[in-house]
């Protein structure tokens, strides 16, 4: 007969329980949870979880050169965009933009939904997240360019 014992974790770094950080996305109703920082994987990984409101649409076609993402829907119904053709993740469903490949994500349904987003390698973000709410029209795109976000034609809308 075979015992099952728990598995010891260790890290270099301790764990922040309980302390999330969540940034709201204007007056949407939209948030941001900041789960782990490249800080707290040493840089190989940034982990956020997107609460979409009903009225969020998500970003336009893109890409970014320094990493790579990857979506996996908790919740709700989002349609993802591979720089070819659309399709529609349910949750559980993931997707994965590499570093350079255009990606987008829209939700056209009235629901909320909820989607975990990896970067890699770890980036921070957050300042990024918080300056989107805020940030006046003609400073947008100097914003996107110092977060290595750069959109292409949108055609595919």
């Amino acid at each position: 007969m075979t015992e099952t014992e728990p598995i010891a974790r260790s890290s270099k770094q301790p764990t922040r329980a309980g302390t999330t950080r969540t940034i709201r996305l204007g007056v949407g109703g939209s948030t941001i949870e900041v789960l782990a920082g490249p800080a707290e994987t040493g840089g190989s990984v940034s982990i956020y979880r997107w609460r979409m409101s009903p009225s969020s649409r998500g970003p336009v076609p893109h890409f970014h050169t320094t990493f790579g993402e990857t979506f996996v829907v908790e919740d709700g119904e989002v349609d993802y965009f591979d720089g070819r053709s659309w399709r529609t993740l349910l949750p559980g469903d993931t997707a994965h933009a590499a570093t350079g490949e255009v990606h987008a994500l829209r939700k056209e349904r009235a629901e909320p939904a909820t989607i975990l987003m990896a970067l890699s390698p770890g980036v921070p973000r957050e300042e990024y997240f918080a300056a989107l709410a805020t940030v006046d029209e003609r400073d947008l795109g100097r914003l996107h360019e110092a977060h290595d976000n750069h959109f292409v034609d949108d055609q595919e809308r």
